[in-house]
């Protein structure tokens, strides 16, 4: 018997998107699909630093929170080079810096990127950024998994 193999993805988007990130994950996992990361779960944040604002933008997950930021980042692209697609939760177009660079690891690595909603392209000047961005399709997760497929056969 010939098994299919489970598909993989990793998820990128601002954490500031966290819920819709895990609603996402659960959404591709419904549809058989593997998410090697982020892992589900908020955000964790230091007792002592709850109550002030901080000025660093790197938040860890709870199971990250002793590892140092750029092994974070390293596992991280590791999974997107592992995956067989990449779904980036953009709400209301919005990539940060992180994300974007993550973006062109993966299409670097040559894998199939899909977005929630369309970039917002007046978050960089650079035309060939606007270029590849405007040219990724827009597709709900359930979307991006059948249109991978049917790049498949």
């Amino acid at each position: 018997m010939n098994e299919e193999r489970q598909l993989k993805c990793t998820i990128l988007g601002s954490f500031r998107f966290k819920t819709e990130i895990d609603r996402t994950r659960e959404e591709l996992e419904d549809n058989g699909v593997e998410v090697l990361a982020p892992e589900k779960g908020q955000v964790f944040s230091p007792p002592a630093q709850r109550q002030i604002r901080v000025t660093s933008t790197f938040k860890p997950l709870p199971s990250e929170r002793k590892t140092p930021i750029r092994s974070v980042e390293d596992m991280f692209l590791e999974s997107i080079k592992d995956s067989d697609f990449v779904y980036v939760v953009d709400i209301d177009g919005y990539v940060g810096t992180v994300v974007s660079m993550e973006m062109g690891v993966a299409i670097a690595s040559g894998k199939p990127v899909y977005i929630k909603e369309a970039i917002d392209l007046r978050l960089d000047s650079d035309p060939d950024w606007r270029s590849r961005m405007s040219g990724i399709k827009v597709l709900s997760a359930t979307d991006a998994v059948t249109n991978f497929i049917s790049g498949l056969k």
